[in-house]
């Protein structure tokens, strides 16, 4: 029994005739009855009456006719899902934080729609905290995190993209634009503008206030670039972002901050979970634009 022979069965079925069915299955009538008589054979049971008008399902008929309409269901049905997830298999869930994901998405996402123009990059903007949780429980493929680790969590595999040092950025009306360089201590007082809660940068900056036993003084939190650039603009705050994260232009500067370490920017996925094919397609291109290894 061949998956072509009941759908030619089904198909004489819905027109009471061989000859229709031949037409609407675009072969020949002979090899249609051969096909049905085959069928037969293999069983030990006639399928149809033949009659001078058509065909008319016998009690066996009638049986296989019930039986096979659940099978070709199964099959389509089966046929859809496979196609979906063979779709699915190419998209990419991927986490990126708003500051580094800024500063190098556009190239990954470039190199990427060029070289795979049949996948699709959905795209989840969350700081580091966030990204980890999600590529370990599975709602991410992949996220682009920062570190100031050699190497990420025992969970996870991960590529290193690139390097990246920390700046502060204040209006040049403000007095600290003057100086050549800028340290923690220095910005005990300062209003500074920071990153959301779950961003790395801000995790590690409070860090660092506490092991010189000080207080950032924090005036706003937001993920909103733009927003911060407008508030270190009109001198409301200054920030520390990476570099090149804000437009230097006649209204801001930028200046080194002393004694804080260069960051890791890099991509990770769960080691433990099946890595789909458009998720290992992500990992090869940008080992390859970034002459990393994982």
């Amino acid at each position: 029994m061949k998956l072509s022979q009941l759908r030619y069965f089904m198909s004489i079925c819905k027109y009471n005739n061989f000859t229709h069915a031949s037409k609407e299955l675009h072969i020949s009538q002979p090899s249609l009855s051969n096909a049905i008589k085959e069928l037969e054979d293999e069983f030990g049971v006639s399928l149809f009456y033949r009659l001078s008008k058509g065909v008319v399902l016998t009690e066996e008929g009638e049986y296989f006719y019930k039986e096979t309409a659940k099978v070709l269901a199964q099959i389509d049905g089966l046929s859809s899902q496979m196609k979906a997830l063979g779709k699915e298999s190419h998209d990419v869930r991927l986490g990126v934080p708003p500051m580094s994901g800024a500063l190098i998405f556009p190239h990954i996402f470039q190199a990427f729609y060029t070289s795979f123009p049949n996948c699709k990059l959905n795209v989840w903007e969350n700081g580091t905290r966030t990204n980890k949780t999600m590529v370990l429980d599975g709602t991410l493929d992949a996220a682009i995190i920062s570190s100031k680790s050699s190497a990420p969590e025992p969970s996870f595999d991960y590529c290193d993209l690139t390097t990246m040092d920390i700046f502060f950025y204040v209006s040049n009306q403000n007095p600290l634009a003057n100086r050549p360089s800028i340290s923690l201590s220095d910005l005990s007082n300062t209003p500074l503008a920071l990153l959301a809660d779950d961003s790395f940068l801000n995790n590690f900056l409070y860090q660092r206030y506490k092991e010189l036993e000080l207080s950032p003084n924090v005036i706003i939190k937001t993920n909103q670039l733009k927003t911060i650039q407008q508030i270190i603009e009109n001198n409301t705050a200054a920030t520390l972002l990476f570099e090149n994260t804000l437009d230097t232009n006649k209204n801001i500067t930028k200046l080194p901050v002393a004694g804080l370490p260069t960051i890791q920017i890099r991509l990770i996925w769960n080691k433990d979970k099946m890595i789909s094919a458009g998720t290992q397609n992500l990992i090869r291109l940008i080992q390859a634009e970034f002459h990393s290894n994982s």
